[in-house]
């Protein structure tokens, strides 16, 4: 009876001793947003026969298992993946926005504004040596903040390229972290370990993940845990990973784009195929549409501009004369005899200017840098009053001279900023909504997996008492044992 007794009670002292060690577990990680609680569960021992009575052989524990609902962390991973989309959209976003700044800085609206209104000045002053200089000076800011303008959407289209192989490098590093522990979770729990620490170790690595695009979780039939990148394919499956890989896009003829083209995800297992398209969610797929579409429409819209800004000046400046005397015939008429130098057909900017990359290449054409003579203001030859070039370039400022002859400079230049600025207005709100949903998801799964330090501490004590009882009932034992002894001395 007393070994029955020392047995019950060594149960009950273990078992004891272990609920305390998971309870001041649980403790310890009460400020720890990626712990789930942890739970005791026990069962009485196999029941023992004596003769005609079956008595109870104590208590063990069945297992020790987290707290945790794994709906309630889809939910959380879906959360984080649509606020970082949003949260980092917006970042980016708001970078572009500053690049065309129009109130607190000399945007090119204001600029374009002062190119036209010192052409409208020249007119008044055809031969005003310092007003020529004004439209020249004034036709250099514009040419240095198309300049400006395009080093800036490269700086931060350079910026995202650098973010975005940052951000594979995370991701390459989250998803072997979680092969790592697939293979250490099953090793332990065929060895009878516990792992609820190592699940929640890779349930954050999984979050992580999930800042940068929306995943889903399984178990396989074989009882791996799979990473799924939604609507693309698995990154990790048990201990096997398929690691991403961010490169430039390549062409039909299989040469790679220049820095400004676009910049492709793929794995690295699959180098022809491009997933970039697939992403939903989080950051990745928020730097990949900032790149490849808005900051590419910002672009194409500013050179689109810069084309026509050249070309509708060009064509009307050729038109025009220089402020030079040329000599005449003896009926008054002018002869070019080549002595004045060129004095029509002269471009105000440089020439040839394509479309495509027109905002970096744009330029003042040399005659003009050279000489402010050259700046032409007359229709006929020795007519130092003509104003009616200057008066036809000042007038382009409300022409229609973009797209397919529907839409003025200020128009486009105005579209492509209010587009920027309405995305980006949009995205803040989505942000500020995102937040909310976030932080309601995070208060659930805390609410179902958190810890309650007035729990913990109440179940403490309770086990602690347990414990004190299960010592008392060995210390009985003992005692009923030497009384025994003793009695056959």
């Amino acid at each position: 009876m007393g070994s029955d007794l020392f047995s019950i009670g060594h149960s009950a002292l273990s078992t004891s001793k272990k609920s305390m060690a998971t309870t001041s577990h649980n403790i310890a990680n009460a400020n720890n947003e990626n712990y789930s609680r942890q739970r005791v569960t026990t069962e009485s021992g196999t029941p023992i026969s004596e003769g005609d009575y079956v008595v109870g052989s104590g208590v063990n524990i069945r297992s020790i298992k987290r707290t945790h609902d794994a709906l309630a962390e889809k939910k959380l991973n879906s959360s984080i993946s649509n606020h970082e989309f949003n949260k980092e959209r917006t970042d980016q976003l708001t970078q572009v926005e500053e690049i065309f700044n129009e109130i607190n800085s000399e945007g090119m609206n204001k600029i374009l504004n002062r190119f036209f209104n010192a052409f409208r000045e020249l007119a008044n002053q055809p031969e005003n040596e310092v007003v020529r200089t004004m439209v020249r000076d004034n036709a250099d800011l514009v040419v240095k903040d198309f300049h400006r303008i395009n080093e800036s959407i490269t700086r931060v289209k350079e910026g995202i390229d650098t973010k975005l192989s940052r951000s594979i490098e995370d991701i390459n590093q989250s998803a072997e972290k979680i092969a790592y522990l697939n293979k250490e979770i099953i090793r332990l729990e065929n060895a009878g370990g516990e792992t609820g620490d190592l699940r929640d170790q890779r349930d954050e690595a999984t979050r992580l993940l999930s800042e940068y695009f929306s995943v889903n979780t399984y178990e396989d039939e074989k009882g791996q845990y799979v990473v799924n990148i939604a609507n693309t394919g698995s990154l990790v499956a048990g201990g096997a990973v398929n690691r991403l890989k961010a490169g430039k896009v390549m062409g039909s003829e299989g040469k790679g784009r220049d820095s400004e083209g676009k910049v492709d995800i793929y794995f690295e297992a699959q180098t022809n195929l491009s997933i970039s398209d697939n992403l939903k969610k989080g950051k990745l797929s928020a730097l990949i549409k900032t790149r490849n579409e808005d900051v590419e429409f910002l672009r194409g819209e500013l050179d689109e501009l810069a084309h026509g800004l050249a070309k509708a000046t060009n064509a009307v400046h050729r038109r025009g004369f220089a402020n030079k005397d040329l000599p005449t015939d003896q009926n008054g008429n002018p002869i070019n005899d080549g002595s004045a130098g060129k004095v029509t057909g002269i471009n105000f900017f440089k020439e040839p200017l394509g479309k495509d990359r027109a905002a970096e290449y744009i330029q003042l054409s040399d005659d003009i840098k050279e000489d402010l003579n050259n700046i032409s203001t007359a229709l006929a030859p020795n007519a130092p009053g003509d104003n009616r070039i200057a008066i036809a370039i000042s007038k382009l400022q409300h022409e229609k001279v973009l797209g397919k002859g529907d839409t003025t400079l200020e128009e486009g230049y105005l579209k492509a900023v209010g587009k920027i600025g309405l995305t980006t207005a949009k995205s803040k709100i989505d942000t500020e909504q995102t937040a909310g949903i976030l932080a309601q998801a995070k208060s659930i799964k805390q609410r179902i997996s958190g810890v309650s330090l007035d729990e913990e501490t109440a179940n403490l004590v309770k086990y602690q008492h347990s414990y004190d009882a299960s010592a008392r009932v060995i210390k009985a034992a003992d005692e009923m044992f030497d009384s025994v002894l003793g009695m056959m001395r």
